[in-house]
């Protein structure tokens, strides 16, 4: 038989995406997908924690394989929350180089030279409340997000996706709306508001994710991948080995 080469699903983000794997958390989106697209196509993991798009732009081409290497065949491009950081953090990106950055990764030309189909997804909303305990037990000053500067980093990747061309996976609004918020109230997550106990189940610390905030994240990100490009449906692709009863021998 000639070598079987699966084409590759590249999950690219920060600790979000990173931690999709860890099974402590008992559901994440990597984990769901690499077994949603067992036998069909390689995930690969490529989230780094802490990192940020200005970080993004630099390891992209180090890691993106060459079209001969293999063909990546899906991405997902989820980062701002690292992004979205209040200065003067070192994380902090500001809005317009943030924008910037994403528009580089989507542009990469290695990227564009093997046109893989691109989710882009938007940084997830913040929980004040449980942040202020994570602030004060890693020693940061207090805050270091906020809810309303996450939903600017969140509007301006769906800004940026949607010019691009690309589809957006809007998190930051799925998980709102999960948490039972409205388009026009006040936000929840602030500390100006009162707690939200549905909100707050979605998150560890207030920033990362909890199961229930991971299957939230791959339900939104499947259907999107389904209406947009329905023949990238696992259910539709083809196994790259023929179940056993016609296996080769």
């Amino acid at each position: 038989m000639a070598k079987a080469v699966y084409d590759q699903f590249i999950l690219f983000g920060d600790s979000i995406t990173e931690l999709s794997y860890d099974p402590n958390i008992g559901f994440g989106f990597g984990a769901a997908l690499q077994n949603a697209y067992n036998r069909r196509l390689d995930v690969i993991n490529r989230g780094l924690s802490g990192y940020t798009t200005a970080n993004a732009v630099i390891v992209l081409p180090k890691f993106f394989p060459a079209a001969e290497t293999a063909r990546v065949r899906l991405m997902t491009v989820f980062f701002g929350a690292n992004d979205a950081v209040l200065a003067p953090y070192a994380q902090h990106v500001p809005l317009d180089q943030y924008k910037s950055n994403l528009q580089k990764i989507l542009a990469y030309p290695a990227t564009q030279g093997q046109n893989p189909k691109i989710l882009v997804l938007t940084p997830p909303p913040v929980n004040e409340h449980q942040l202020q305990i994570f602030d004060a037990e890693k020693g940061f000053p207090t805050p270091s997000r906020t809810a309303a500067n996450t939903k600017v980093y969140a509007d301006a990747c769906r800004e940026v996706a949607t010019a691009a061309g690309y589809p957006v996976v809007d998190i930051w609004t799925a998980l709102m709306t999960a948490a039972g918020w409205k388009p026009g109230q006040p936000l929840v997550g602030s500390k100006d508001q009162p707690p939200n106990e549905r909100l707050a189940s979605f998150f560890t610390d207030g920033l990362h994710l909890t199961g229930e905030g991971y299957k939230v994240v791959f339900d939104e990100l499947m259907k999107v991948l389904r209406a947009t490009w329905p023949e990238e449906d696992p259910e539709k692709l083809p196994m790259m080995f023929p179940h056993w009863e016609q296996a080769p021998k």
